[in-house]
């Protein structure tokens, strides 16, 4: 189901009884002018529902792809469209005759004539209810509406497992990169030893600088060791989110890689299309719209049915052999009325409580608006905020990289002292992990972005 926003809010409008008092618009004037401040030619340039493809990262497109095909929680979800589509058909079906085929024989002995009676019949029944007043049309539509809030559901599931994907795959890149820099400032820490133990050797330094050297060094290997195993931990989310198993997975997931980035530069949606795309909203609509239905088929309970029912058939009165040769054609037609006369208040209990349900739809689905928008604009201020903390980040980090140089050339020369190398060394390999992380923190805020907007590629339903 893809509606607008404006579809969806008319809808809204157009209730009676609880949705009288509801407020008239969403979201607020202020976010969306906000929102549509972003030019519209440039956004549809650059959004691609396979939001992931802009990481330019052929691992993580074959994830994506393995996910769609072997996650469990989307063939649940793919099991409880099936069953919603099968009560949709049997509810439809509802609106049309019942055709069934009838066979009897009986056996008797008149008390009179003290005879052996054997009768036989075969013939087929017909009934049909006449939908005057609407009742079985609306509780069709409202299982068309549940079937699409299934659907909607599934896409759901769909949204949050690429999401998933992305994350434990960027997290995992990133506890790779951060093993990689642990090893990189080993070496470096392995030099720093080197030197001083040489300096100690000379006695042109004490063994209390060769003590902090080796401290240093054996606070980054356990770091490193650290990473490891949260790098572990990511594949082997993976691992259930693939359900697939480590070996499998391994031959998808190298374990040496650079970490992925894109830019959301023109990714912007107004909340138009925000409200049109997440699927939690959609769900929303479709109960909301199950909800009308449900309660305009209650309403309709206070009218009569009218039932059609036909009869056709054969019938033998003597012997059952005879029935196909000498039958007689029996036939009837006729009308059954149905109206309710006094209830004791049970049709207007339906009402008021199918009443109570349409007001909880609509108010969720206002919720569920309202709280997409306000998810949109914070992730969106978190994704603009984490792209100024890694660009300041890096710049520190290329700094503290030349400043660490310069410190351990002049220690060898004699014109620096090893505190001073240790403290330039730990200031340079905080910053490589925090600039790692922050680069890894934008892209998984993107990812947050993209979720919070709802963008998936669709997915064709049968009818």
């Amino acid at each position: 189901m893809t509606r607008a926003s404006t579809s969806l809010l008319a809808v809204l409008l157009a209730l009676t009884g609880c949705a009288s008092s509801a407020p008239t618009k969403l979201p607020s004037s202020e976010l969306q002018q906000g929102w549509e401040s972003a030019p519209a030619a440039e956004r549809s340039a650059s959004v691609d529902a396979a939001w992931w493809r802009s990481f330019s990262d052929p691992v993580l497109d074959e994830l994506m792809v393995q996910a769609e095909r072997r996650n469990l929680d989307l063939r649940i979800a793919e099991a409880r469209i099936r069953e919603a589509r099968a009560l949709r058909q049997g509810a439809r079906a509802e609106l049309f005759p019942q055709i069934n085929g009838t066979a009897g024989i009986g056996y008797g002995r008149t008390a009179l004539a003290n005879e052996e009676r054997i009768s036989a019949s075969i013939g087929a029944e017909a009934s049909w209810e006449a939908d005057i007043f609407g009742r079985l049309r609306k509780t069709a539509n409202a299982a068309d509406a549940d079937w699409a809030a299934t659907v909607a559901e599934r896409d759901g599931v769909r949204l949050s497992l690429a999401a998933e994907v992305a994350q434990a795959y960027l997290e995992y890149r990133l506890y790779r990169t951060q093993t990689t820099i642990a090893g990189a400032n080993t070496k470096a820490a392995e030099e720093t030893l080197r030197i001083a133990q040489a300096r100690f050797a000379q006695g042109v330094s004490s063994r209390l600088d060769v003590e902090r050297t080796l401290s240093s060094l054996s606070e980054t290997r356990a770091r490193a060791a650290q990473l490891a195993e949260l790098a572990e931990s990511s594949r082997h989310r993976l691992v259930l989110l693939l359900a697939t198993t480590p070996a499998e997975l391994a031959a998808v997931l190298p374990e040496t890689g650079a970490l992925p980035s894109a830019n959301a530069l023109g990714v912007l949606l107004t909340p138009t299309e925000v409200i049109g795309l997440r699927p939690d909203v959609r769900v929303a609509e479709a109960r909301l719209l199950a909800a009308i239905s449900r309660r305009e088929a209650a309403e309709a309970l206070r009218y009569p049915r009218i039932t059609l029912g036909s009869m056709l058939g054969l019938q033998s009165g003597n012997e059952a052999s005879a029935l196909l040769s000498g039958g007689s054609l029996i036939w009837s037609i006729g009308a059954n009325l149905l109206a309710p006369l006094l209830d004791f208040g049970r049709i207007r209990a339906t009402i008021d409580a199918a009443d109570a349900r349409q007001e909880q739809a609509y108010l969720s689905y206002e919720l569920t608006a309202r709280t997409g928008l306000q998810e949109v604009q914070t992730a969106l201020i978190l994704y603009t905020q984490g792209e100024i903390r890694r660009t300041e980040l890096t710049a520190a980090t290329d700094s503290a990289r030349k400043a660490a140089a310069l410190a351990r050339r002049q220690y060898a020369e004699g014109a620096l002292s090893l505190l001073e190398v240790l403290d330039a060394e730990r200031t340079l390999y905080a910053l490589e992990l925090q600039a790692a992380q922050a680069t890894a923190e934008v892209s998984l805020r993107l990812v947050r972005l993209y979720q919070t907007m709802g963008l998936m590629p669709p997915k064709q339903e049968p009818a």
